[in-house]
């Protein structure tokens, strides 16, 4: 071989090693960019499940399945303040969680099925499902402390009715529910009409 030879084996085995580290640079670009997605689903579901939100997740549950004799007492002023500050932390949590959401579902691939959306979603379903009767429940317990028996929640509940919407629209939640009303016993699959 000459030096000519030499040299295009050499350009030649070049270009492949190129080619192999840019081939391996995509993959692993790819499993961490997944990775992180996964990470960033995981967080969205703990962002339910954990810190002031557990805390305020009891306070819905006693405006959504309270009697009289396990409600709240409405008529004190300390815990309408209380009930109203978790059903605000309850609708901001699932702002960000729809936001996280649509992040995912923008950074995705674009083209089939998208592994971290629907892990996130098969996960996000039952919260959504049952919040999707406490939060009209809780809004019409609240109302009545309030004088002009209205609850200013239009921006802030937003995000959980996007979620709703989206969940909804891929079949993983029961389409009964609806978005500004729980539409009661013998319709709404909620357990607390059961």
């Amino acid at each position: 071989m000459n030096v000519d030879d030499w040299s295009a084996l050499s350009s030649v085995a070049s270009a492949a090693l190129a080619l192999a580290a840019i081939a391996i640079a995509v993959r692993v670009h790819r499993t961490e960019h997944r990775r992180s997605r996964f990470e960033t689903a995981r967080s969205l579901l703990q962002e339910l499940n954990s810190g002031e939100t557990a805390t305020v997740r009891q306070y819905i549950a006693r405006l959504h399945y309270g009697h009289h004799d396990l409600g709240p007492n409405l008529s004190d002023p300390s815990q309408v303040e209380s009930y109203f500050a978790a059903y605000y932390t309850m609708l901001w949590c699932f702002e960000r969680v729809e936001a996280g959401r649509t992040s995912l579902v923008l950074g995705g691939r674009g083209v089939g099925r998208d592994s971290v959306v629907e892990y996130l979603d098969s996960r996000l379903a039952w919260h959504v499902a049952e919040f999707a009767c406490a939060i009209p429940q809780a809004r019409a317990k609240l109302a009545t402390a309030m004088l002009d028996g209205a609850v200013k929640d239009r921006d802030s509940v937003g995000g959980f009715l996007r979620l709703l919407s989206d969940l909804q629209a891929r079949g993983i939640v029961d389409q009964a529910y609806m978005p500004r009303s729980c539409p009661g016993g013998g319709v709404c699959p909620c357990e607390c009409h059961q």
